[in-house]
């Protein structure tokens, strides 16, 4: 009789092990709402980091600031090409998350990287800091060689982070 429960402890313990090993690849790819979060923001911000148009960082301010000059989505754009690009300045052609992007220079040569910005009155998050934000990406741009416009949506990653408290 004391085998029984023996065999009976032993195939539980092994189905828990199981179970939790199930679990832990689950949240780590992101199945589980709240869990696996930081992975995918982590991901995120490496595959961007690395594009051939990259954003090299990023922050989006929960709460609006005054006055409304006052940037609430900031991000840094790196031409990571072999060869210089022209960002277009064409309203709507540069947007993350439907938010239209203006850089500070829209030429960039190869390793070359800008500053661009939103400003709104709309915080992140609805104004909650740490929220999470998972945003698309369209970045329309010319080979100046060429004169080829290309854009660039990262093949549907999006850019994924959480909401800055300024």
């Amino acid at each position: 009789m004391n085998r029984k429960a023996q065999g009976a402890t032993e195939y539980l313990i092994i189905l828990a092990v199981v179970i939790i090993i199930g679990l832990i690849v689950v949240g780590a790819m992101g199945g589980i709402p709240g869990i696996g979060a930081a992975g995918k923001s982590r991901s995120s911000a490496s595959y961007w980091a690395t594009a051939d148009v990259a954003i090299v960082s990023y922050a989006h301010a929960a709460a609006f600031v005054a006055p409304a000059t006052t940037a609430s989505l900031n991000v840094t754009i790196r031409n990571n090409q072999r060869g210089s690009i022209q960002l277009s300045n064409t309203a709507g052609d540069l947007t993350i998350g439907g938010f239209i992007i203006t850089c500070a220079q829209y030429t960039l040569f190869p390793g070359q990287q800008t500053k661009c910005w939103y400003k709104n009155a709309i915080g992140c998050g609805g104004g909650v800091a740490g929220s999470a934000f998972s945003y698309d990406v369209s970045l329309k741009y010319t080979d100046p060689e060429t004169k080829k416009v290309y854009t660039f949506t990262g093949d549907g990653q999006r850019l994924e982070g959480r909401c800055s408290s300024t």
